[in-house]
């Protein structure tokens, strides 16, 4: 018998990995869905090699959907592995009609049983703009990650914004403005070349590495702003560029997807700058909330983490802790998992399936575009068994 949650069951999960992009957004905007929900992101995670989408479905007793989900399972190329060892990664928990931890949970409990059911043997949940993701993950035995994201209400005065920045935050933002920096849209394969360039520099400050080649990193960039459900701003000063930022935008809410800054860009305050003007222009054009993105929640300020985090806390936004996970959903997958890694040097493909996805799509419109937040009309409805990819490079912020 289904299981009944605020009188909401959930009577089966079906998974499919095409679906109409059109119906499936405004399913997902229906739901409360947010950017991880559509279906340009599905199309973004499936751009590695050996990934196809999944998109997700829960349904009521009823036949009316209660939930969505979008993610990416990847596959490695020899049997048994490419049945046995299959990888699902989600981004986010599931949009649903309730929006609790409850209904949440058990849509996951249930998808669990579909993936393993399709040779799905690990499962990783990024729990990006998802609120409940502690009580979910820890409460169906994730291994957990701690975490945090940090969300900017848009429906404030822009003057209100403005003072709840911290008093050296907005002394940068004024530095950057007397120092010449100016930030434009630019949505061209050049503005996403400056920004996987930028972001390869912010990370090997970090001492992190890309495992993708640039130019498919610039490829799954380019599929998010060809779909119109992203904008990229990129800064300069004179004629140099210095850094550049990528928000993914889905029914007037928007998330701060990707960015990277040269050393030059830091001395010049480019991101605050940057950041400042996606506030000023995603509020103009009607968004109502902005997710700064995550960070991994520092022990102190001699943490490596505390940059990062400090960065967002400074820009006055609500902290939430939103710890991402990690599952083995299939013994006998995980055993073979390990047999494969064993097998690596034998078989040039197996790092394939293993490498962590990085940057991802892109668009080829004008720098002249409208800023973008899709605002729907009213009416309008890896652990020890796999190289973990939950927190890798394509979803950080970076400064």
């Amino acid at each position: 018998m289904p299981v009944r949650i605020h009188r909401i069951p959930v009577q089966k999960i079906r998974c499919f990995g095409d679906v109409d992009p059109g119906e499936w957004d405004e399913l997902a905007a229906s739901l409360g869905g947010g950017f991880f929900h559509c279906h340009a992101h599905a199309v973004y995670e499936s751009t590695r090699s050996n990934a196809k989408p999944c998109f997700v479905k829960a349904f009521a007793e009823d036949g009316q959907c209660a939930g969505v989900a979008v993610g990416a399972i990847s596959s490695p190329r020899f049997w048994p592995f490419s049945r046995f060892c299959r990888i699902a990664t989600f981004a986010a928990l599931p949009a649903t009609t309730e929006r609790t931890a409850e209904l949440e949970g058990l849509i996951l409990r249930g998808l669990e049983k579909e993936l393993k059911r399709k040779g799905v043997f690990f499962i990783e949940l990024g729990s990006a703009d998802s609120p409940n993701s502690d009580r979910v993950l820890r409460g169906l035995s994730y291994e957990t990650k701690d975490r945090a994201e940090f969300y900017l209400d848009l429906n404030r005065p822009l003057q209100d914004i403005w003072e709840s920045l911290a008093g050296e935050c907005r002394n940068m933002i004024r530095k950057a403005r007397k120092l010449g920096v100016v930030t434009k849209l630019e949505h061209s394969p050049r503005g996403l070349a400056l920004l996987h360039a930028f972001q390869q520099e912010s990370l090997r400050r970090h001492g992190v590495y890309f495992q993708m080649s640039g130019g498919a990193a610039q490829a799954a960039s380019l599929s998010l702003l060809d779909s119109g459900r992203a904008n990229l701003l990129v800064s300069s000063c004179g004629e140099t560029a210095i850094n550049a930022a990528m928000f993914g935008v889905f029914v007037g809410r928007a998330y701060y997807l990707l960015s990277g800054s040269s050393s030059d860009g830091r001395k010049k305050a480019g991101p605050p700058h940057l950041l400042w003007t996606a506030i000023e222009r995603l509020k103009e054009a009607g968004a109502t909330v902005l997710n700064l993105g995550g960070a991994a929640v520092p022990a102190g300020e001699d943490d490596p983490a505390w940059g990062l985090y400090r960065f967002k806390r400074d820009f006055g936004a609500s902290i939430i802790s939103q710890p991402s996970g990690t599952k083995t959903i299939s013994p006998l997958g995980g055993a073979l998992s390990r047999v494969l890694l064993t097998m690596r040097a034998a078989l040039t493909s197996a790092p394939t399936l293993l490498v962590p996805r990085t940057i991802k799509p892109l668009v080829t419109g004008a720098a002249s575009a409208l800023f973008r937040v899709h605002i729907p009309r009213a009416g309008n409805p890896r652990a020890a068994d796999a190289v973990s990819s939950v927190g890798k490079p394509h979803r950080r912020s970076s400064d």
